[in-house]
């Protein structure tokens, strides 16, 4: 006789099945223009992009590997795979301001027998460290605009707004590292909305009395992991900076897809803003905005209309589409899902 934990998880893949599949037929449009703009591009600049966003989501993974060793806990290259393109698929089927994917690492460390609130904050660094590499774009793409007289309000207005996504997430490691108090008592105030939901519900709660303190001093040990293991995050922002150069190289590569030859400055701009976009767009990593956005930074450099939307969307099929389809694929080799566990 199947278990509940187990009837439970295949409930909810196929809830996510059922989503995932309405999802593609709400956006079919999307894919349409995506196949058609293929169309109009070299394929063989076209393969060398796709293959230059495998190295990207490549580099990715591996800057999640070093975060999660910056709180000493050891993943292989193989087993995050999983995780990361999961991850991006629940972040946009379940939208919470791209935390929703952190669900998946934390319960992967927890059917390892390992600290969940250490994958939790090993997720969160990944976070930080990849908005502050892209900071580094942000800035120049700001001063590249400003000089070329191309700097609106909207833009910088934007940069203003992605500052809360960088700084919210370092909240969780600052007050766990300084104010340990207030971190059990943000537990234990989670702990009593759970008994008092379950018990709206008529459910018991398996939630242990101990689970506050348990989790508040396993987050504050991880914060001091974090403190103590500098040189760690150092080479995760590193390799940050090096993920977000892949994928600006990948950008090029279309560009030459379509003959057309921009320059690096106007290419940096347009995949910053794009980026910003897709942080701070109401939509799941931005389905539409980001798009747009790009097209007007590239069009305001003199990139024909035509052109760069087809780049555009070209960049955010191999950047986005083409992930989430591998997130859908891999989701059931989690450990979450795969019932090995």
């Amino acid at each position: 006789m199947k278990s509940k934990s187990h009837i439970l998880r295949n409930l909810v893949f196929g809830i996510l099945i059922i989503i995932f599949v309405w999802y593609i037929f709400s956006h079919h449009e999307e894919f349409n223009q995506f196949i058609e703009a293929l169309r109009q591009g070299s394929w063989l600049w076209l393969v060398v992009a796709g293959i230059t966003q495998a190295l990207y989501y490549t580099v990715y993974t591996f800057m999640t590997k070093s975060a999660f060793k910056t709180v000493h806990l050891h993943r292989k290259f193989l087993e995050l795979v999983p995780l990361v393109f999961g991850s991006l698929f629940v972040n946009v089927l379940a939208p919470t301001g791209g935390q929703s994917g952190t669900i998946l690492y934390a319960d992967d460390a927890a059917r390892r027998k390992e600290s969940s609130p250490k994958a939790i904050i090993a997720s969160v660094i990944t976070t930080i460290v990849g908005y502050m590499a892209f900071s580094f774009i942000l800035v120049f793409s700001l001063v590249y605009l400003k000089r070329a007289g191309l700097l609106n309000n909207y833009e910088i207005i934007g940069s203003i707004i992605f500052i809360f996504p960088t700084i919210i997430p370092g909240i969780l490691i600052f007050t766990s590292y300084r104010f340990p108090k207030f971190t059990l008592k943000v537990t234990n105030w989670v702990y009593r909305l759970v008994k008092g939901f379950t018990k709206l519900i008529h459910r018991p709660s398996k939630i242990s009395p101990d689970w506050p303190a348990n989790i508040a001093k396993e987050l504050t040990e991880a914060a001091h992991l974090v403190r103590g293991n500098k040189k760690q995050l150092i080479i995760t922002l590193f390799i940050a900076l090096v993920a977000h150069t892949v994928s600006i190289i990948s950008l090029f590569v279309i560009f030459l897809a379509f003959d057309y030859k921009i320059h690096y400055g106007a290419l940096i701009a347009g995949y910053a803003f794009g980026e910003v976009a897709r942080v701070i767009s109401p939509q799941p990593e931005g389905i539409g905005v980001v798009e747009v956005v790009m097209v007007v930074i590239f069009t305001s450099f003199g990139v024909p209309p035509i052109q760069a939307t087809a780049i555009s969307i070209v960049f955010r099929g191999l950047n986005f589409w083409a992930p989430l389809g591998l997130g859908f694929a891999l989701l059931k080799t989690t450990k979450s899902f795969s019932g090995k566990s």
